[in-house]
């Protein structure tokens, strides 16, 4: 009678280890192919030279060409684009209607004589080509507000310009990962002329139900050239529900108030201009390029140094074209100002920060960002995601430690809140970094990415500061607001020096190249990172750099130290909360790891074999 209870007794172990197995596979990738993890690392330090055969950049794409021309006449609605609101039950649509002008006296639209309404519903309309009347088909209607903004130039010479009536409108009480159907526009208008076509978006997972976007697609430094039309077909053929823009959008301000063609440099092409003008129709074009993308995807974006537009008497009035323009989550976050806010994307919290706004420890930003990552719920949203524009981890001589003082003022409070990426632009390169914090690798550092290569008319940038001569001096690269926090090494293999003399060691991979880049995270430990390169034959197995980026939150718990309890960093930076010795450190975390994970394995083995052979024994009598 005892082999059957052994039997039962096998059993219950057979079960258990089959909880282990599959417990293991949720926090394991699915079948890589080969692709490196995160915890295979860190890497040695790796660089793809420039085919010098490639062009380094091509021209603007001309207004002229009909995917700028407008999409619609008025008075209907253009430009449309979508953006994700603080969660997946709310959605931003916004709009353009009505003619831009250009000119030296110019007289604005009045934006309150135009509704500003989304009507929607979760059924397609039987009759969505008929301009009539949109009550009885759409269920739910939002109404909401439009503005004009204008840029002038109180200068000889310079033309001004002035908006059409942009809308921003914000749908209320939907339901996550839903598809929804709209039309948006004046429903006063006799016919239906001030209406849009149907349209259709699906609204976001929700971060309760432990889902995540299906992929998420990050570019910067955008613009409106060969080269980056070529990555937004790309991006668009990833089918990504949700896009992100580390800032530099639209290089508006590459042009006189004339318009003409942009050039690749500014100061060398206009060195007479009283400040830096801006071309606001190149903004008019971008958004009809890209309103078939965001007319069904949520884009969010925050600005960059080409967003600053400076303006009126001495520049004193600044990214105009950017606050009209893009609706963000800024009040539902508690930011209450677009230059920084935060959102969630199913279990994916997002934050995005301005880096050309006061980021010192005793400003705004920086106590709504304390309150942002203290609200944040890991069980929830396991994964942090940080964006700004311009790289704190950058080993090009283009704009090389050109925010350290961005960096030494906030990177403690995002390494004690255990950030797990970081989405730059700025650098027109592409940069992978190994997890690093305060320049010392680190297993519960971020993962930095530079993702400025989005084909901009800047062209690419191809020197790294390790180059011989490449190294610029530190009175060279001051940014375009803060200060200047340029520092020599004092430890590792850049001690005494300004710039290393290799590849550093947390610089991963580099590759100076056009292209995105796609985030699919698949569950709460394992996210897939890929970048993929404009001048590949586009296919799914075309990339240029492919890895799982993995959270450790076993082993990287948040710290109970304030990261950010002193008062000013020294000049050698912030020290590191974490000791390690580099790759040492890492390995050994890695081992005691798999370690573990292999001795679990052994003793549940050790188990079943015990209860087989008492099994056979009790059988025997």
């Amino acid at each position: 009678m005892a082999a059957p209870a052994a039997a039962g007794d096998l059993r219950f172990l057979l079960v258990g280890l089959l909880v282990v197995v599959v417990g293991s596979r949720l926090v394991r990738p699915p079948d890589g192919g080969g692709i490196p993890t995160t915890l295979d690392g860190p890497f040695e330090p790796a660089t793809r030279a420039f085919d010098r055969a490639l062009r380094q950049g091509s021209d603007d794409v001309p207004l002229t060409d009909p995917r700028l021309a407008p999409r619609a006449r008025p008075p209907a609605p253009e430009q449309i684009a979508l953006a994700a609101s603080s969660d997946a039950t709310s959605v931003w649509v916004s709009w353009v209607t009505g003619e831009a002008q250009v000119g030296s006296h110019l007289t604005p639209l009045d934006p309150s004589t135009v509704r500003s309404e989304v009507w929607y519903s979760e059924r397609p309309s039987p009759t969505a080509a008929a301009a009539g009347d949109v009550s009885g088909h759409y269920p739910h209607v939002a109404r909401g507000k439009a503005e004009v903004y204008s840029q002038l130039y109180p200068y000889p010479g310079l033309l001004n310009y002035t908006s059409g009536a942009i809308h921003h409108v914000r749908l209320r009480g939907l339901r996550p990962a839903t598809r929804y159907y709209y039309r948006c526009g004046d429903s006063s208008v006799r016919g239906g002329a001030g209406l849009s076509g149907e349209l259709s978006f699906e609204t976001l997972p929700s971060s309760a139900a432990a889902a995540y976007p299906r992929r998420v697609a990050v570019v910067g430094d955008l613009g409106l050239t060969g080269n980056s039309t070529s990555t937004v077909e790309h991006l668009a053929r990833n089918d990504p529900s949700l896009v992100v823009v580390v800032g530099d959008m639209t290089y508006a301000n590459q042009y006189r108030t004339t318009g003409g063609r942009g050039v690749p440099c500014f100061s060398c092409s206009f060195p007479d201009a009283p400040l830096r003008e801006s071309y606001q129709p190149r903004w008019d074009g971008w958004g009809r390029f890209m309103e078939p993308l965001t007319s069904r995807i949520p884009m969010m974006v925050i600005e960059g140094n080409h967003e600053i537009e400076p303006q009126g008497q001495g520049g004193a009035v600044t990214f105009a074209s950017y606050l009209a323009r893009f609706a963000v989550p800024s009040e539902e976050s508690g930011s209450n100002t677009k230059f920084y806010y935060s959102f969630n994307a199913g279990g994916i919290h997002f934050i995005m920060l301005g880096a050309y706004v006061d980021y010192n420890r005793t400003g705004a930003q920086y106590s709504w960002l304390e309150k942002d990552l203290r609200k944040i719920d890991r069980r929830v949203t396991p994964w942090v995601v940080a964006a700004w524009h311009p790289p704190w981890y950058n080993s090009y001589s283009s704009h090389y430690q050109e925010f350290e003082c961005m960096r030494q003022a906030m990177e403690g409070l995002l390494y004690q809140h255990g950030v797990d990426i970081v989405f730059s632009g700025h650098v027109h390169a592409y940069e992978r970094m190994n997890r690093v914090f305060n320049y010392t690798l680190d297993p519960c550092g971020p993962v930095y990415i530079t993702i400025g290569d989005g084909g901009n008319i800047e062209k690419i940038d191809i020197d790294h500061a390790d180059d011989p001569g490449k190294c610029p001096g530190p009175g060279d690269n001051h940014p375009e607001f803060g200060g200047v926090c340029h520092l020599n090494f004092t430890s590792g293999p850049a001690k005494g020096k300004f710039c290393w003399e290799k590849q550093p060691e947390w610089s991963a991979f580099r590759e100076s190249s056009f292209g995105h880049g796609i985030l699919e995270v698949v569950n709460s430990t394992y996210a897939l990172w890929t970048w993929h390169r404009n001048q590949d034959a586009y296919g799914e197995d075309s990339v240029g750099d492919q890895i799982y980026i993995v959270r450790q939150p076993d082993k990287c718990l948040l710290q109970t130290t304030s990261a950010s309890s002193e008062n000013n960093c020294p000049s050698e930076g912030c020290p590191s909360l974490v000791s390690n010795s580099g790759y040492g450190a890492q390995k050994d975390i890695i081992r005691s790891g798999h370690l573990i994970w292999n001795a679990s394995l052994v003793i549940w083995m050790i188990l079943i074999s015990t209860v087989f052979m008492k099994g056979n024994l009790c059988s025997r009598f």
